[in-house]
């Protein structure tokens, strides 16, 4: 009767449990799927973390570009008005541009081109020029006092009684410029290119030019006091 009772109970078990014991992993077995599911999820949190780092990185990048180029309102204002002051202008093309008289106090024009552009006694004070391109440009009579002029190229351009006063003009390309009675006062022209630029009757009181490039320049009555020279601090015209 107990063998009889064992072939009952073998058909009352359901056949996809008879064999739990075989199909049911074995304690080292579940460690290590444990062990190898723990590295996987790991491996692609490390992936999730580094995707997630570079897009963060990039995000910036994406946002921030636009800020550098000009801005078309501001560009537009310019040309109908010849007023644009704070305004972004940087990296904008203006050559040639008929701009004499205009007011573009504090105005952004980094990068700008204006090589050609006339700017006579335009209001510049206060405008960052760093790395403008100003090649032949008419800026007789213009007003950069503490402008930012550095590294920009005033090559073969007329600066003829202009106010430089304060300006930064360190690295600046001003060869064959012309500064005939240019107001230099106490500006920084540290590492400037001034062969053959014209600085006659240019005042010079304060100025930096002690290592600027001075071959074959003219400095015939310009006004020395304070002024530091590549030979020494000249006082030749301060007065007693």
């Amino acid at each position: 009767s107990s063998h009889r009772m064992k072939r009952v109970s073998s058909y009352l078990i359901p056949h996809s449990l008879r064999n739990f014991g075989k199909i049911m992993p074995k304690p080292h077995i579940l460690k290590q799927s444990e062990v190898n599911r723990d590295f996987l999820l790991g491996r692609k949190m490390k992936i999730v973390k580094r995707t997630l780092v570079m897009t963060a990185l990039a995000v910036p990048i994406a946002i921030g570009s636009p800020a550098n180029g000009f801005d078309k309102m501001d560009l537009q204002k310019l040309k109908l008005t010849k007023a644009c002051e704070r305004c972004n202008l940087s990296g904008a093309n203006l050559r040639e541009a008929e701009l004499s008289e205009a007011i573009l106090a504090y105005a952004n024009l980094i990068d700008a081109e204006l090589g050609g552009a006339n700017l006579s006694f335009a209001k510049l004070s206060h405008i960052d020029l760093r790395g403008a391109d100003l090649w032949g440009a008419n800026l007789m009579g213009a007003d950069f006092r503490n402008s930012n002029l550095s590294k920009a190229n005033f090559s073969f351009a007329s600066l003829r009684g202009s106010d430089l006063a304060f300006a930064n003009m360190r690295q600046t390309n001003l060869g064959v410029a012309n500064l005939r009675g240019a107001n230099l006062y106490y500006a920084d022209l540290r590492r400037a290119n001034l062969h053959k630029a014209n600085l006659s009757g240019a005042n010079l009181y304060g100025a930096n030019l002690s290592s600027a490039n001075l071959k074959d320049a003219t400095l015939e009555g310009a006004l020395f006091c304070k002024t530091k020279m590549p030979w020494g601090e000249d006082h030749s015209d301060c007065a007693e």
